[in-house]
């Protein structure tokens, strides 16, 4: 009796361990959500089965999403096309204020090079003094030969007196040696001339070299700000293309449903909206 009682608790126990080990359902991998933004990203062949899409809009309208609606991969959830559409157009003023100072400096660098005077030339009055130089010499020919000439009347053997002879010719004599002293006069004033516009172009060079070196000075004072000022243009450009390339449109990186939609929080200008999307299976099956 006792037997068999213990063979049938034996084939109870059976019964019931072969009964728990099929109702015992498999193992699953649970999905799970996962928040867009946060540095967790999905990884693997299991799609979460929510995420959390979290951005920063600066206006209502810049949030394209409500709750309820239907989302498909790379459809725009948040877009500050505003903004970015200012930041485009502060850009182009940067980029044709700095063509108009490269240009600028493009202009500086040829007044730097720019030459003192153009030559000049004494040549007039060279010529001037030759010719006065030849009247003197043939004044001073005129003046040896009345010198000789009375020389040989008074050694001439006319008898009678030849004073009336040798005073008109003295008197001549006197004349020429007037037109002599004339012919000198001008050569000395030629040569003047020539030395007074000597002496009125290396002024002109001096005062030119000064006022030139001034306006160099002043030029590269220039050159300096007009190259601070494209330094900093340059910086601008740089920090614009950076915010510009942050105001990218927000896309969906999956399809799904926008299930909720939370307002985080604002810091100045900005406003934090966290969007809650459950993915749909049907991602699984477009991998």
């Amino acid at each position: 009796m006792k037997r068999f009682f213990l063979i049938i608790g034996v084939c109870f126990l059976c019964a019931s361990c072969q009964k728990q080990t099929t109702d015992t359902p498999a193992e699953t991998i649970p999905r799970k959500t996962i928040t867009l933004g946060a540095d967790e990203k999905p990884t693997g062949e299991n799609l979460p089965e929510s995420i959390k899409v979290r951005v920063q809009i600066s206006r209502r309208e810049d949030l394209r999403v409500k709750t309820g609606d239907k989302l498909k991969t790379g459809d725009v959830i948040a877009d500050r096309d505003k903004e970015r559409a200012a930041l485009l157009s502060q850009k182009k003023q940067a980029e044709l204020s700095l063509e108009r100072l490269k240009n600028l400096m493009l202009l500086k660098a040829e007044e730097l090079n720019k030459p003192i005077m153009p030559d000049t030339s004494f040549a007039e009055f060279e010529a001037n003094i030759r010719r006065a130089s030849v009247l003197v010499a043939a004044a001073k020919r005129n003046v040896k030969l009345q010198e000789s000439r009375i020389e040989e009347i008074e050694r001439l053997p006319f008898p009678g007196d030849m004073s009336i002879i040798t005073q008109h010719e003295t008197a001549r004599l006197e004349l020429l040696k007037g037109e002599l002293l004339e012919a000198e006069s001008n050569l000395a004033l030629e040569r003047a001339k020539l030395e007074t516009a000597k002496a009125n172009r290396s002024y002109a060079e001096q005062k030119d070299a000064l006022e030139i070196q001034k306006a160099k000075i002043t030029i590269g004072e220039q050159r300096v700000s007009i190259e601070t000022n494209i330094t900093q243009l340059e910086a601008q450009i740089t920090s614009l293309n950076g915010q510009i390339v942050s105001l990218s449109a927000v896309r969906a990186p999956f399809n799904g449903t926008v299930k909720k939609i939370s307002w985080e929080g604002q810091t100045n200008d900005e406003i934090t909206v966290v969007i809650s999307v459950d993915v749909d299976d049907s991602n699984s099956s477009a991998k």
